[in-house]
Parts: structure tokens; sequence; C-alpha cells
């Protein structure tokens, strides 16, 4: 188990920055962003400024929400493809 996600189980709040946030979901930094603009993505707190940061915790429940086992699964969720809300599957 890595050392965040146990720092995470013992209540410490373990807050990535986006470049983190954004390899963990296989997203580019761009992406993440516009997701925030959309209300999509996993939840995430402004520190100051530009300083946006993630919770692991959050990250992790987005990816577990987000998950699917077929496309047809994806379709009957309202989703696209790449997961982007309210949008039907071409």
């Amino acid at each position: 188990m890595r050392t965040g996600a146990k720092l995470a189980e013992m209540g410490v709040n373990i807050l990535l920055k986006q470049e983190d946030t954004a390899r963990m979901l296989g997203v580019s930094v761009y992406t993440l962003q516009a997701w925030r603009q959309a209300g999509f993505g996993p939840p995430f707190v402004r520190m100051r400024g530009n300083d946006v940061r993630y919770d692991l915790r959050d990250v992790e429940a987005f990816i577990e929400q987000h998950k699917s086992s077929s496309i047809a699964e994806e379709r009957a969720k309202g989703r696209t493809y790449n997961g982007a809300p309210g949008q039907a599957g071409s």
C-alpha cells in the first residue's frame, strides 16, 4: 500500500497538487482545469490565488465512482467514453 494511502487511512489529510492529481487520473493539468470550470471532476480546495489542491481521498473516491466494466454501462450512465457527464455516447 502506498504511504499516502496509509496516512489517509490514519486520518491525515493528504492534499495533492494539480500535477499529481492529473497524473493519478491520466489526464493533463489543462483537462483538470477544464473539468473544474465545468463542475466535473473531484472536489478541490483553493488554497489562495491559483494554488489548487485535491484531497487524496476525494480523488480515489472519484476514480471508484467512475469505474465501468463496459461501454454499455457507460452509455447507461449517460456518459461519453471520456466520462464527461450529460452527453450521449457516439
